[in-house]
């Protein structure tokens, strides 16, 4: 298995719009040192420079858990829901890889996209 390195977007909530609500502090950024995976976009809060970066690695990655880890993020924050589902749906059918996370542990890349997706889910309205 690949291992990629992983940051928490710890300063996200704080950083982010009103409509950017789902980047919420346990969403987790993959970062690798190339700067590929658009993390520094992510983590300033730069969600549509972060599409843009991570839309154009598609012909190269487009089953990369760790790019449709990111891209679901930059779509929620951008809130673009409905993107950024099927984004985290497409990473947890992707190859499995272990993504290493700031606090040292290790991660399947399917268990972050199913917390992800989880993060997203539908409001609930009520009524009488």
């Amino acid at each position: 298995m690949k291992m990629a390195v992983a940051i928490l977007g710890l300063a996200m909530a704080a950083a982010v719009p009103m409509t950017a609500q789902a980047a919420s502090d346990d969403m987790v950024v993959v970062a690798l040192p190339d700067g590929s995976l658009a993390a520094d976009a992510l983590i300033k809060g730069q969600f549509n420079d972060a599409i843009g970066k991570l839309q154009l690695m598609r012909l190269n990655g487009e089953n990369d858990p760790a790019r449709l880890i990111n891209l679901g993020n930059a779509y929620a924050g951008a809130g673009r829901m409905e993107r950024a589902r099927a984004a985290y749906r497409a990473a947890s059918f992707a190859p499995e890889e272990t993504l290493l996370l700031a606090n040292g542990t290790q991660e399947s890349s399917r268990s972050i996209a199913q917390r992800a997706l989880g993060r997203l889910k539908a409001p609930v309205y009520a009524s009488r």
